[in-house]
């Protein structure tokens, strides 16, 4: 892997949030910046040949003052966006790879996978999308803990790319059915204790691994994005952290639930991350 940062862009208003968050963090952490453009192939030849003109000269001025000072590169290639951007991925190596949200689409979004998820279930690094516009490093983090490798790579990531920000660990605990059970007159408040109880002596043993400097790790009840949606905007959070889960290259279930949520409506930047290949 190499210390470079990675940028996807489309040239368009929200990749523009990706470049300009892409810049402060390689500034902040003296990384290289390589940004990339894709242009689709299934064009006609003499219509590539102008898009790729046209791409080159708006990825430059894109750029403009965001490079200033940084070791950059621009590059632009033709394939299909999502190999191709994989295959950069692979060539590169980069820590980090940074894409724009995708144009919103409602119903297709329920219905099928976006481009950015197709992104992250195969890239063989972590992946920040940038949803919201700043040139500010961030400043409160929003961590889901789920006490696997995957989420402490990911809060491990985002003390690195964000040192100066205050990290919130939570770990959300969902006890199935507890609604029908208090509805039947069940003992849903002694099963909740004991889920809850569980998950305790779990963040015990996960504060003392001391993965990174960070607030107390927060257990709440409830479904976990309703409860990361909840803290994230409790907390004003500009970054949620998460793991990835699943192998690099695996069937999308195995993306992870909460993944899957983010990249569809996350209400900040979200941090994707995967742990090492010896974890």
């Amino acid at each position: 892997m190499t210390d470079a940062i990675l940028v996807a862009t489309d040239l368009s208003e929200r990749s523009d949030r990706a470049l300009h968050r892409a810049a402060t963090i390689a500034r902040a952490t003296g990384a290289r910046l390589l940004a990339a453009h894709v242009v689709d192939d299934a064009m006609p030849e003499d219509m590539r040949d102008t898009m790729l003109s046209r791409a080159e000269k708006g990825l430059h001025k894109q750029l403009g003052h965001l490079a200033d000072g940084l070791d950059f590169e621009a590059k632009v290639v033709t394939g299909d966006p999502t190999g191709a951007l994989l295959r950069l991925v692979a060539e590169t190596q980069p820590r980090l790879l940074v894409v724009g949200t995708h144009r919103p689409r409602p119903f297709l979004d329920l219905v099928r996978e976006t481009t950015v998820m197709r992104i992250v279930r195969r890239a063989a690094c972590p992946v920040l999308m940038v949803r919201i516009p700043g040139d500010t490093p961030y400043a409160t983090v929003l961590s889901a803990c789920d006490f696997s490798p995957a989420s402490d790579a990911a809060l491990l990531l985002s003390a690195q790319l964000a040192p100066d920000a205050t990290r919130h660990p939570v770990h959300a605990v969902h006890v199935p059915y507890s609604g029908m059970m208090a509805a039947s007159g069940g003992s849903a408040d002694l099963v909740v204790a004991s889920f809850l109880q569980e998950a305790e002596q779990q963040a015990e043993i996960w504060r003392k691994k001391k993965v990174v400097q960070s607030e107390e790790l927060k257990v709440v009840h409830g479904p976990l994005g309703a409860v990361i949606w909840q803290e994230a905007n409790r907390l004003n959070a500009d970054l949620i952290c998460a793991g990835a889960h699943g192998r690099v290259g695996a069937p999308p279930a195995l993306l992870g639930s909460l993944a899957t949520e983010l990249l569809r409506d996350a209400p900040c930047d979200v941090l994707l991350a995967r742990p090492a290949a010896d974890q």
